[in-house]
């Protein structure tokens, strides 16, 4: 078999086992009416507002990277009411994930693998509980740092310098990564001090020099279009606030210590307890097999990694990004295969286990197949869509799958309240209820009229989407 067969033979496997994985497991997938959680369909609805003209943070408010937005908003040119896109962007990027993770796995390894056992790790990742709903930025991130895993993982097994093209490209990404979230900042300081102790141990020092240059320009090279975007659009300050200053220095309030960093380094391994055991185990290999620069270096790989995701607050989906580092515990297998007609069906029997275990331990599990008249998100768009060109505003909490699930744009900047302690947020959405500004609203509180006499209840449901009953309600402008 060739090696052009080979990779194609893996890549067709890893995107077999993303789709297998993330169609039991996303919120995104076709068993779920439609991910109804609140991030998702922010990112959704910034991403739309972007691409029907509307400049990020200027005109819509939200705290993550622009580069998320964009591939939220080329899913909702293929789904403008669901998550069908998004589905689709996931599987691309949980595919190229365990692509560059078995290729990792099988350099340090020295042997080539079977794609089969990409099944493996595809399971553990997508069934743990730092997965979350789907479509998390976390989860975007990992073929971003799975492709520089696997840059660093040739550079180890090689006696020769990277390719300056490839040393761009890799700048390339690690500026498109910042721009997603600028949280994994850790890891790629982490990835280029390696690189450097390596080709000066190796004596490398002019072209270490000529390196430097070559990331910094693929950096500068991923940046550029952000700065002509926001610059034409006269939103340089609005970008800069929105989503350097406010993530900085606003975000959360948590004491930054080391102690802070331990305990949620602790939560993080315990919701993603699996990837975690796949780690511990390739360490134990890479020392065992006298790997030990390869251990080393992921180790500190995964502290730059943890320190700058980990340090602030901590949600439950934010360890997702320590998955990166599973796919490696493949190059720990027996090199020896087992023989004769019956290895053949050991494929299959992997991916009934995966599809198995997915199905029984992912957290969504209860979720699937939900009737869509259960959702309110559901019940209250076809009410909205009853009036022509309605506008809807969701008020007083995070965005709730209204916009989404009604094909409608925001009326306003402040669309949701955020976990920003942002004063004007609030204030932007009051003056438009006390405007009688939007046709509809949706809301989490069920006495709005006595503040807003202008609006009535028309409809509410009472609703469970994983993390506690809540009861939505629906209010429409008086005539």
């Amino acid at each position: 078999m060739t090696t052009r067969t080979a990779q194609r033979k893996c890549s067709i496997w890893c995107l077999g086992a993303a789709a297998l994985v993330l169609i039991l497991c996303s919120k995104t997938s076709p068993l779920f009416v439609l991910n109804d959680w609140m991030d998702a369909n922010i990112f959704f609805t910034m991403g739309k507002s972007m691409l029907s003209g509307k400049v990020l943070y200027r005109d819509v408010f939200d705290h993550k990277g622009p580069v998320l937005y964009l591939l939220y908003g080329l899913s909702w040119l293929l789904d403008h009411t669901g998550f069908t896109g998004v589905f689709v962007l996931e599987l691309c990027a949980f595919a190229l994930f365990l692509d560059f993770g078995l290729r990792a796995a099988a350099l340090l390894r020295g042997t080539p693998l079977h794609p089969a056992w990409c099944l493996l790790p595809a399971a553990a990742v997508a069934a743990c509980r730092a997965f979350a709903h789907g479509g998390s930025a976390e989860e975007l991130l990992l073929p971003f740092l799975a492709a520089a895993l696997y840059g660093l993982a040739k550079c180890l097994t090689a006696p020769r310098q990277m390719p300056l093209r490839e040393v761009v490209l890799h700048g390339f990404l690690c500026g498109c990564a910042l721009l997603l979230k600028y949280t994994v900042l850790g890891f790629y300081l982490a990835w280029a001090a390696v690189l450097a102790v390596l080709y000066l141990r190796r004596g490398w020092l002019r072209d270490l020099g000529k390196s430097c240059a070559a990331y910094l320009g693929g950096l500068a090279l991923a940046a550029l279009p952000w700065f002509a975007y926001f610059g034409v659009n006269h939103a340089l300050d609005s970008w800069w606030e929105c989503y350097f200053y406010d993530n900085l220095f606003l975000y959360k309030g948590d004491t930054r210590s080391a102690l802070t960093l331990a305990q949620h380094l602790w939560w993080a391994v315990r919701d993603d307890l699996p990837a975690a055991l796949l780690l511990a185990v390739f360490l134990l290999w890479a020392v065992a097999a006298n790997h030990r620069g390869a251990a080393l270096a992921t180790l500190v790989l995964a502290a730059g990694l943890a320190f700058t995701s980990l340090m602030g607050g901590y949600l439950v989906y934010y360890g997702l990004v320590l998955a990166v580092f599973a796919p490696l515990a493949l190059a720990a297998l027996p090199q020896k295969r087992p023989a004769g007609r019956g290895f053949a069906i050991l494929p299959a029997l992997g991916a009934a286990a995966a599809a198995a275990w997915c199905f029984l331990v992912s957290p969504n599990r209860a979720l699937r197949g939900r009737a869509a008249e259960s959702l309110p998100q559901i019940q209250f768009a076809n009410i909205i869509r009853e009036t022509p060109n309605a506008t809807l505003l969701n008020y007083g909490t995070l965005d709730g799958g209204f916009y989404t699930a009604a094909g409608v744009l925001p009326p306003c900047r402040y669309f949701c309240v955020t976990n920003m302690p942002l004063q004007e947020q609030w204030q932007q959405q009051r003056d438009l209820l006390a405007d009688a500004a939007v046709d509809y609203v949706a809301a989490l509180t069920g006495d709005l009229q006595s503040d807003y006499p202008a609006y009535h209840c028309i409809a509410s449901q009472t609703y469970n989407g994983g993390e506690g009953e809540v009861t939505w309600y629906l209010y429409a402008k008086i005539k």
